[in-house]
């Protein structure tokens, strides 16, 4: 028995298994040696930071090990040498690793060594978090610039790829161009083009949006270029706007491009190149000054190829040119899209739910076929349908799309039973086995099980073999 003495405290005894466990539950990797420099004692995290295998250092001489290692320094040599703290930094003891290693020297009563402590950290968890810390403050600017301004047409993004596209279109819009805006459906190609007239100089003017593919094409002719009274059966008596008229001196968002018959895009050529159209009906042209705007989710060029999209039109549209990706290759979007959907759909039904840990992972996680469209549907669903303060896993899980794509991945198979009043280790241990043997029916070797469960290779080993687990993998 072990008896560690606090002076805030009566004595607490710690048993020695107690005292391994707090030494092996240390983030920090732990090495200790001798005044021989023989590794007497080191923790899991020691090798999870290092990237050093376990056979290669435990239970050996130290100086050795860095005599035939490309590692020709040591801080606990150095620590041993001088006995005095040492400190160094190494930036390519792991590929994409700063691991720092501090050295500290416990003396006898004679002033000689008796052992020295190596903590060593990897310091580039420290600098992600810290970026992550600063995206946070991103994220949280542009939730309360919403609450601030629900009326804010400033994109809600902090991916380097779509900033830079706003950033581009930002200059765009400053001139008189034409725009092609390519993307999956539901990428937010709409917002970019309202974003782009509404920092024009015909901001002014109607901004006309118009999906081609929703307009039979019977009446394509007349909605885009209106008709004269009389023209057909039904037909107003004085006649009636196009869409081009309707959006003159403004913009003009003409979405699903790719859908427009090939006749129709002859005359919508012929409103470009004149910059006039002529109503159905009519003997003479109308003037009109628009700027076009063009969207589509299907690839034109390939159409052209085909004879399905005219050439000449497709030049005439594809002046400036930015593609949207979709949001499961942004995925860093997803936090602060949430929240802005979150904060709208509090406003609309006069709710104030708040977004978890636990649910903002399963959405970060989630492949979003259906984009920003759809995670906006789906935030203003949780929204109404949760019940307690923040939105939950029950009503996420109700929205069939999810379901269906297994985002919440939970088996009933899996289910860990235990007693209310279990003893804690013997309830870590059954967690310990079942988890293990989950992630041996999907995994065949222990470096992929130490990757998947956050643990060293060697501790994968050592617990596969405690709970016999590795006579279930021979049954197997």
């Amino acid at each position: 028995m072990v008896v560690v003495s606090s002076p805030h405290s009566s004595n607490v005894n710690l048993t020695f298994e107690e005292i391994s466990a707090v030494f092996e539950q240390s983030y920090d990797g732990i090495l200790v040696i001798d005044s021989d420099t023989n590794v007497v004692l080191v923790n899991d995290s020691y090798f999870r930071i290092t990237g050093l295998d376990r056979k290669d250092i435990e239970g050996k001489n130290l100086r050795e090990f860095v005599k035939n290692s490309p590692y020709k320094k040591a801080a606990c040599i150095e620590a041993l040498v001088s006995k005095k703290s040492v400190t160094r930094t190494f930036n390519n003891l792991v590929p994409g690793k700063i691991v720092m290693i501090t050295a500290n020297p416990i003396l006898d009563e004679d002033g000689r060594v008796r052992l020295v402590i190596g903590n060593c950290r990897d310091m580039s968890e420290m600098v992600q978090l810290r970026e992550q810390l600063e995206r946070a403050q991103e994220i949280e600017e542009l939730y309360y610039k919403s609450l601030q301004d629900p009326k804010a047409t400033a994109p809600i993004t902090v991916s380097s790829r779509i900033n830079e596209i706003y950033h581009a279109a930002l200059k765009v819009s400053s001139v008189d161009i034409n725009v092609l805006i390519t993307g999956e459906s539901g990428v937010g190609k709409e917002v970019l083009a309202r974003y782009i007239h509404e920092n024009s100089s015909r901001k002014e003017a109607s901004f006309v949006a118009v999906n081609c593919g929703a307009i039979p094409d019977n009446l394509l002719e007349s909605e885009f270029f209106g008709y004269e009274g009389g023209t057909f059966t039904g037909a107003l008596k004085h006649g009636k706007k196009g869409l081009f008229e309707t959006a003159d001196g403004g913009t003009i968002f003409l979405d699903e491009i790719g859908d427009l018959p090939l006749n129709l895009q002859v005359k919508l050529l012929r409103a470009l190149d004149a910059g006039e159209i002529t109503r159905v009906g009519a003997n003479s042209p109308t003037p009109v000054n628009v700027r076009i705007i063009a969207a589509t989710n299907k690839d034109l060029g390939n159409m052209v190829r085909e004879n399905k999209f005219r050439e000449d039109l497709y030049y005439r549209l594809n002046v400036i040119h930015f593609h949207i990706p979709p949001l499961r290759e942004r995925p860093e979007d997803i936090r602060p899209l949430c929240m802005y959907f979150l904060n709208e759909g509090n406003r609309r039904y006069g709710q104030n739910k708040k977004l978890s840990f636990e649910v903002q992972k399963k959405l970060e996680n989630y492949k979003w076929p259906g984009n920003i469209r759809q995670l906006k549907h789906v935030i203003e669903r949780m929204v109404v349908l949760s019940d307690g303060e923040n939105l939950e896993l029950s009503a996420f899980a109700a929205n069939d799309e999810l379901r269906n794509d297994n985002i919440i991945a939970a088996e009933a198979t899996d289910l860990i039973m235990i007693n209310k009043y279990s003893p804690i280790p013997q309830v870590v241990a059954e967690v310990e086995k079942q988890l293990l043997a989950h992630a041996m029916k999907q995994y065949t070797s222990s470096r992929q099980i130490a990757k998947v469960t956050g643990i060293d290779q060697t501790t994968v080993l050592r617990k596969i073999k405690k709970y016999g687990l590795d006579q279930l993998q021979t049954e197997e």
